[in-house]
This record gives structure tokens, sequence and C-alpha cells, in this order.
């Protein structure tokens, strides 16, 4: 493995075990390209640095005791892939969806493009019925209209 490869899977890896889990959003903003590009955002997250530390805040909000599981990590040249799972309990509010207290598993697999140090693209395909859109732990009751 190249030196430019392991570089960038230890980014990658410090994202996901230490600045997600610690909820710190500025960290988040200074690992990113100012142009980054995010080809699978959250709802409502903004555009470059702003949707990085955006991800951080909305995550780390709904799931204060979240932890990620690194399944697979793989890097060549400027790609790192990476197939994870995070575990955690909903108590805040999620993409404007109420604290359900449920626990909740989230699963994805992304493949980031890394310049010049920095995470320039991002691209996420989730597990189906495990992503913060989807998952039943997250989706609050619809009550029945009478």
């Amino acid at each position: 493995m190249t030196t430019e490869a392991t570089a960038n899977k230890a980014l990658i890896r410090r994202i996901f075990e230490e600045v997600i889990p610690g909820g710190d959003a500025a960290t988040m903003r200074g690992l990113f390209a100012p142009d980054w590009v995010d080809h699978d955002p959250l709802p409502g997250q903004p555009a470059g640095r702003d949707g990085a530390a955006f991800v951080v805040s909305t995550m780390h909000t709904a799931h204060p005791d979240l932890r990620f599981t690194i399944d697979d990590l793989f890097a060549e040249s400027d790609r790192v892939v990476i197939r994870w799972r995070l575990r955690g309990t909903n108590t805040g509010p999620m993409l404007g969806r109420p604290a359900t207290g449920q626990p909740v598993e989230l699963a994805a697999i992304v493949i980031f493009r890394i310049a010049d140090g920095l995470i320039a693209e991002r691209w996420a395909g989730w597990k189906p019925g495990r992503s913060p859109q989807t998952h039943p732990a997250l989706t609050a009751p619809v009550t029945p209209s009478a």
C-alpha cells in the first residue's frame, strides 16, 4: 500500500472513530476541502464544509452515544471505501423528527475521494431500512386520521 493510501485510510478512520462520535464539527470542517461535494447529502445539508459540520451536528445531536463499527476499509490512490455500522440511541431530533428514545443501527458503504489530504468528494450507499431517512426507530409514528 502506498503512503498516500495509508494516510487517506487514517483520515477516514479518524472521522469515524473520533470526530463524529465526539461531535466535533469544527474538526470535521477542517478535514474537508472548501469546495467539497457530497453526492448523497442528508436532507437540508448545506454545500461545502458547512455540510460536513452539519453531518456531525445532526448525527451527534440525534444519537449522543453513537459508535461506529468499521467492517471494511480499503484505499487505493485517492479513493477510500468504508463499510460501517452506527449504533446509538435516538435521544435527540433527527432531520426534523422528534427523538424516539429507540436504539438505532444505521449502515452504509461510502466512497471518499481525497485531494491534498482533504476530503473532496463523497458517495454513500445506505443499507435498505438503515438510512437516516428510512430507519423505523427514526420515523415518527403516523397517527391515523379520524
